[in-house]
């Protein structure tokens, strides 16, 4: 008779290997607290992953997982699915879409450390003095 454990779980490593340290890390510092007992073959897994998408994106998707699961989330194994269908990471240098010209769309300007309530109020106030100016 079984204690328990499926055959999956029978192999299971309860220990974190290294390269998946600094993912664990942040999804667990993002207050994501699941259990990381994964079989060999998902720890694999995991690190093609890490090494397709990076752990940004990895980390980002399992906290939105998290969050969108009414019931709550209690094994890493539940993010599996879904880091399995993100995008590969892009290209270092690679620079964001912009909107094109005419769209309505105010770019953030993340170097300014200011809200964005602040920032859309400039916005609107360069907006006016334009349409002032004769």
């Amino acid at each position: 008779m079984s204690e328990g454990g499926s055959e999956r779980g029978r192999d299971a490593v309860a220990v974190i290997p290294e390269f998946a340290r600094p993912l664990v890390d942040r999804i667990t510092a993002a207050g994501v607290l699941v259990a990381w007992n994964l079989a060999p073959a998902e720890w694999f897994v995991v690190d093609a992953l890490v090494k397709r998408s990076g752990l940004d994106m990895l980390a980002t998707a399992a906290v939105q997982a998290a969050a969108r699961n009414r019931r709550g989330v209690s094994h890493a194994r539940y993010f599996l699915r879904a880091w399995q269908s993100l995008p590969p990471a892009p290209a270092p240098g690679t620079v964001p879409a912009t909107p094109p010209a005419g769209s309505n769309v105010i770019p953030l300007d993340r170097a300014q450390p200011r809200g964005r309530v602040a920032q859309s109020a400039d916005h609107l106030a360069a907006a006016l003095a334009a349409m002032e100016a004769p």
